[in-house]
């Protein structure tokens, strides 16, 4: 009996111990003190502004819609070392925040993109968003277009951003208030660019296997802790769908920005027929950057010819037509 105590004892003390443990400091990330919060409700509102002014369409699939974050993350940074004091995670466009009374850089942004990832979060001057760099096999298609023997892309091929919603602002958490309350209203904006081309002057467009688009000379990242664009060069990456009966080639694509400065930025556009034929086109849009709405236009005639046998575009599933035949057995 004194046995079974005894042992209850010692695993209800190590239990204990263990929840201590687990709720104390040491082991949450970012605990500079023993607060976290204040004495009164504090509230960060969040408000997503969508104030693209583009004229052509913008859909899920080539990832240049701007969509409302399920959930926002919050890092609260020392105004003078820049370092990270506290982050914070809000549901939707509203809720509880706790951190420390005191000033603050702020920097929220929508948490769970797809393709756009965040980095060098531990102070504010290396917060980064960023996009992975697309596989060799896909880099090998760019590598068919030279000039002078040199590569026509300098710095990596990455993948095109989606949009990420961001907000910089100095914020200052009061000790106390009277109403119990204390709300931060903050605007969340895209830091991605989005542009639209077509291609209207193209014949054969059945006979089109698979097109692949590079952009040069544009920018690698974005700091957006500092509010400032990676000045290293990179060309962005993105697939163009083509559709059956269609007389034409249109799609979207986001980018980081052109780089500044004198640097070209060229469209390459490598096309595969259903032949195994291949049609690059190359052309200079660095003017295109400079326009307001955000188009480029290929004027470039192109041909793709038909391949021997008249292959076209494969039929999708719902084209297919039952076709039955019977097979003499014996």
């Amino acid at each position: 009996m004194r046995n079974r105590i005894a042992q209850a004892l010692f695993f209800t003390l190590h239990f204990s111990l263990f929840t201590l443990c687990l709720t104390s400091c040491q082991y949450k990330d970012l605990c500079y003190d023993h607060t976290h919060g204040t004495d009164y409700d504090l509230i960060l509102q969040l408000h997503f502004v969508i104030d693209t002014d583009y004229d052509f369409p913008v859909d899920e699939e080539t990832h240049t819609k701007i969509d409302i974050p399920e959930y926002t993350k919050a890092n609260f940074y020392n105004p003078e070392s820049g370092t990270l004091n506290r982050s914070e995670f809000v549901k939707g466009d509203r809720g509880p925040i706790y951190i420390s009374p005191g000033t603050y850089d702020m920097v929220a942004y929508s948490f769970g993109t797809e393709w756009t990832q965040v980095r060098g979060e531990g102070d504010i001057n290396t917060l980064e968003a960023f996009t992975s760099d697309i596989t060799r096999q896909k880099a090998s298609a760019l590598s068919r277009f030279t000039r002078g023997g040199e590569s026509v892309a300098p710095g990596p091929i990455i993948y095109t951003p989606d949009h990420l919603l961001v907000v910089r602002k100095q914020v200052e958490i009061p000790k106390q208030v009277e109403s119990g309350i204390y709300v931060i209203d903050a605007e969340m904006r895209t830091i991605i660019e989005t542009y639209d081309f077509s291609i209207h002057n193209i014949t054969g467009i059945q006979y089109i296997q698979s097109i692949e688009a590079f952009v040069t000379n544009q920018a690698r990242s974005n700091f957006f802790g500092r509010g400032e664009m990676n000045t290293e060069p990179a060309t962005i990456y993105f697939p163009i769908e083509v559709k059956p009966n269609t007389i034409g080639i249109s799609t979207a694509f986001n980018t980081f920005g052109k780089l500044p400065g004198e640097s070209r930025a060229f469209l390459h556009i490598l096309i595969t027929s259903t032949g195994g034929e291949e049609i690059q086109i190359s052309e200079d849009i660095t003017d295109e950057f400079i326009d307001p709405d955000h188009h480029i236009d290929i004027k470039t005639p192109i041909d793709v010819p038909k391949p021997e046998g008249g292959a076209g575009i494969a039929p999708t599933v719902e084209q297919w037509e039952e076709e039955r035949t019977d097979v003499p057995i014996g």
